[in-house]
């Protein structure tokens, strides 16, 4: 089921996904692929990342985000509704949403092991928001990209799920852009909260990192 970004949270946001066109030739010739290229500097692209040290400056955790911050539209509150029941619907523009952790991390008691993972979302029937991770070799093996069909249709599962808080027009200050954060207490530094912000609305979790050497 294709749609738009967020549903009830962020909805429209699926970018040009690349596609791949063949040439016939004569019949006295080789079949070859036509080749085209698009991409280039992403100015859209942001990131978000956490670092827990000790006092010998030993790394003890350190989690990535990047994404693509695609732009609130006027329109997308009336799509609220749209993902309900949906397999997977993108998070971000252009390349992956992407999630780096050397450690261990909980979120929203779903636990994310030390790896490169890419991220999705999803919308069950009752309209709760889900955190989808991918593992990125695995993906990239596949020769998945974040709007390839078989995600949208369920064929390709997650690894992981992290069940997400949806604040409906809790936010003061719209996000005007697709806005993603990680963050650690500085007093409790296991934990800390992810946050998508986007238009007048949050999707939030619990995060617990697993410190390095601790038992």
């Amino acid at each position: 089921m294709r749609h738009p970004l967020l549903a009830a949270l962020l909805p429209t946001l699926f970018a040009s996904t690349i596609a791949t066109a063949t040439l016939v030739a004569p019949a006295t010739r080789p079949v070859s692929p036509a080749q085209q290229v698009t991409g280039g500097h992403d100015h859209d692209r942001r990131s978000s990342s956490v670092f827990v040290s000790s006092e010998q400056f030993e790394t003890l955790a350190a989690v990535s985000i990047g994404w693509g911050a695609a732009p609130w539209r006027d329109g997308y509150d009336a799509t609220i509704d749209v993902l309900r029941g949906s397999h997977y619907s993108r998070l971000g523009n252009g390349w992956w949403t992407t999630f780096d952790t050397i450690g261990a991390v909980e979120v929203g008691g779903a636990r994310i092991e030390a790896g490169s993972w890419y991220l999705g979302l999803a919308v069950d029937a009752e309209g709760a928001f889900r955190l989808l991770f991918y593992d990125s070799a695995r993906a990239m093996k596949a020769r998945l990209l974040p709007g390839t069909t078989a995600l949208y249709t369920g064929e390709v599962k997650p690894a992981a799920s992290a069940p997400l808080a949806f604040a409906r027009d809790s936010l003061k200050e719209p996000a005007t852009l697709l806005s993603i954060e990680i963050t650690a207490e500085k007093q409790a530094p296991t934990t800390g909260k992810l946050s998508i912000r986007w238009g007048k609305h949050e999707l939030s979790a619990p995060v617990v990192l697993h410190l390095a050497g601790a038992k």
